[in-house]
């Protein structure tokens, strides 16, 4: 009797298995052959070598792609069944890797919030909390707080309740108008209806619209350019493209350095019950690298706040 693998037993080689599997799954070699980045003349190798281990065929060819043949069905179905296990186990075994480094937590947030807010202040945590490191997976994309791919928070513009975890609330979510000092028409700008006269850029949420509606300005259509995010806003408007309606949060050290202006002043901002929350699966442990994040996060958050010294102005509505 034949034996192969190194455990004595009846082991064919597993790429070649993984093959058989995968040709079985999608019926034809040329497809296999793409899932499993191969050429079909290597798959088409390794399901031969497989043949000959096992001594019998495999598959039958059709008019369009293959089928197995009666004799590997079976088989077929017990190797899926002991590749998920395989799977299962792998899964298993990284997910224990991952749990034994509780020192390394991941968040997620927008790529905005994560270059205008975040990262400018994360030297003062590693510098306060050296043992723990902070990886940001900043994306537009929501990343799970649970199974396959979870991250330890996330950092999210929105308002309760959120579907997945518990939240805290960070960040208020009022937004100004800003635009670059060397926007000339600016100067002149002294009511909301002599702002709307000036090229307004946009980006996805539209803000301006409601901005207008509220300070009583009809027939006016933002006139600036468009942008999918708000960073790109951000940026024209520091190049002078025109003024940008954008959370308060994201242009601090811009109005600090002197980039930004803040056009007309926090009184004519648009104020919103939509804020920034630090989302967690569950309620963290005390004193865990992910509540110790959670505490600093907190304490910036209300220095930002306490250091604003014009709110808006009590009368804006409410978006």
């Amino acid at each position: 009797m034949k034996r192969w693998g190194t455990r004595g037993g009846l082991l064919p080689t597993l790429n070649n298995l993984i093959a058989l599997e995968a040709i079985a799954r999608l019926g034809s070699f040329r497809a296999a052959a793409d899932e499993m980045s191969l050429t079909q003349g290597a798959v088409a190798q390794q399901v031969r070598m497989l043949e000959e281990e096992l001594g019998c065929s495999l598959f039958e060819r059709l008019p369009r792609g293959v089928t197995p043949t009666r004799e590997a069905r079976e088989y077929i179905n017990r190797l899926r069944f002991a590749l998920d296990i395989i799977d299962e186990a792998t899964r298993a075994l990284l997910e224990q890797g991952s749990t034994e480094d509780a020192d390394r937590l991941t968040v997620s947030t927008t790529p905005t919030f994560a270059s205008h807010w975040l990262i400018p202040r994360l030297p003062g945590f590693a510098g306060s909390n050296p043992s723990t490191s902070v990886m940001i997976d900043a994306s537009e994309a929501i990343r799970p707080l649970r199974g396959k791919g979870s991250v330890d928070m996330t950092i999210r513009w929105g308002a309760p309740p959120f579907a997945e975890g518990v939240a805290q609330f960070l960040l208020p979510g009022n937004l100004i108008p800003v635009c670059s000092p060397g926007l000339v028409e600016y100067k002149a700008v002294s009511r909301p209806e002599e702002l709307a006269r000036l090229p307004l850029i946009s980006d996805s949420h539209n803000r301006w619209k409601k901005w207008l509606e509220i300070y009583g300005i009809s027939g006016v259509k933002p006139s600036g350019p468009v942008f999918s995010q708000t960073s790109h806003a951000i940026e024209a408007a520091i190049q002078g493209m025109g003024v940008a309606l954008v959370p308060l949060v994201f242009v601090e050290v811009a109005l600090r350095s002197g980039v930004l202006v803040n056009l007309l002043g926090n009184q004519y901002g648009l104020n919103s019950d939509i804020g920034f929350y630090i989302i967690t699966a569950a309620p963290v442990l005390p004193e865990s690298p992910c509540d110790i994040l959670i505490d600093w996060l907190l304490a910036e958050a209300s220095s930002f706040s306490s250091e604003e010294k014009h709110p808006l102005h009590p009368e804006s509505l409410q978006v």
